[in-house]
């Protein structure tokens, strides 16, 4: 299945990156793997933060980086 895709640019912190850069390194994935399948589950994570919150909470505020990790607690 072919999907389409666009390029983007983002901004990261250098000690993020040099993490991104090991990890690619050691598990043999590029940059462009681990990063989109890092945002499909963040994504995916915050459908289903939002699915569970009780109707008469109005916020819908989307979690930080850091509380989606403490969540996962990693």
């Amino acid at each position: 299945m072919n999907e389409k895709v666009e390029s983007v640019t983002v901004e990261l912190r250098l000690d993020l990156l040099k993490d991104l850069d090991k990890l690619s390194l050691e598990i043999g994935k590029n940059r462009t793997v681990m990063v989109s399948e890092a945002l499909n589950m963040y994504l995916a994570y915050q459908e289903l933060s939002l699915q569970q919150k009780p109707i008469e909470d109005e916020s819908n505020k989307p979690l930080t980086a850091d509380e989606f990790f403490d969540d996962l607690d990693i």
